[in-house]
């Protein structure tokens, strides 16, 4: 599975449509650089967001905000499969796509940076319409005229803002909401982003952000339920996990590469978050990479 914060590295968007897992889905404290629409197709598990657990299942459409810190997790199997599909996307780059719709782009820079009081939704009998809306996507966006790919997935983008619209209005039309305020925890996302390879030292991101030591940790666990050194460890094998999927390197240089230089504490931890060894990870992926070449699968 790609690193979520290096999804939009080289793009606007990026776009999977009815994305299959049917082994190796560990969960993991992550987030996205950008706006991240996920419709879940099928498989049950759960969402942890701003400090609420979420039920995940078939016709559940979550939203999610840059930089918002989560977890997904599904217990997935060959007999139950966890299917979806998602839009990940820079909010900035679709703006001009929406200023000829004013009520619409005023409820989009409210998804966009407003606080949200309900980001999850089962969209019941609507679920036909929100595929419908993804295929439709993902032809306009890697069908054979698709190739004017940012116009393409404006079209889809602008088609969930409405659907997304229409569920979240109030009963006058219109909609309530405060601006996101910055946290202290986005700014220590980014700077850990930046170090997470290098042995962390807690003064640092602490001198780094004005804040007591203390202060660091109390604000970083209770945003976001975890601790730091379990985000930086998660990130480290999240990060290995990529890696793995796309690099030829040994298992002891993925370990070295993202900060674990000890092999047997690699191989240990990488085991206890993903249940699975590197080299048994890198074997399951090969796998699943190769089912998906041969179905021409994004």
């Amino acid at each position: 599975m790609p690193l979520s914060d290096n999804i939009l590295k080289d793009r606007p968007f990026n776009l999977k449509h009815r994305d299959l897992t049917t082994d190796h889905f560990p969960g993991f404290y992550h987030y996205h650089r950008g706006i991240e629409i996920l419709f879940v197709h099928r498989g049950k598990g759960h969402l942890v967001l701003n400090r609420q657990m979420y039920a995940l299942e078939p016709g559940c459409l979550f939203f999610l905000q840059p930089f918002q810190l989560h977890r997904i997790h599904f217990d997935v199997s060959a007999q139950s499969p966890y299917e979806r599909s998602v839009i990940t996307f820079e909010p900035a780059d679709f703006v001009p796509f929406f200023r000829m719709f004013p009520a619409l782009l005023r409820f989009f820079e409210h998804m966009w940076k407003d606080e949200l009081s309900n980001q999850v939704m089962q969209v019941g009998g609507d679920s036909a319409y929100l595929n419908s809306i993804f295929e439709r996507l993902h032809h306009r966006v890697f069908g054979p005229y698709g190739g004017e790919q940012l116009e393409g997935a404006a079209l889809g983008i602008v088609q969930l803002y409405e659907y997304l619209q229409s569920k979240y209005e109030d009963g006058d039309g219109s909609f309530q909401g405060v601006p996101r305020s910055e946290r202290h925890t986005e700014k220590m996302l980014q700077w850990l982003e930046e170090h997470y390879t290098e042995p962390f030292d807690l003064n640092e991101l602490a001198q780094e952000l004005h804040l007591s030591k203390h202060h660091v940790s109390h604000l970083f666990r209770a945003e976001t339920g975890s601790s730091i050194t379990d985000y930086v460890i998660a990130r480290r094998i999240r990060q290995a996990c990529w890696l793995l999927n796309t690099e030829a390197l040994s298992v002891e240089q993925v370990g070295t590469r993202v900060g674990i230089p000890n092999f047997s504490y690699f191989c240990r931890v990488f085991r206890r978050i993903t249940g699975v060894t590197p080299k048994q990870y890198r074997e399951g992926a090969a796998l699943e990479f190769g089912g998906a070449a041969a179905g021409q699968r994004k």
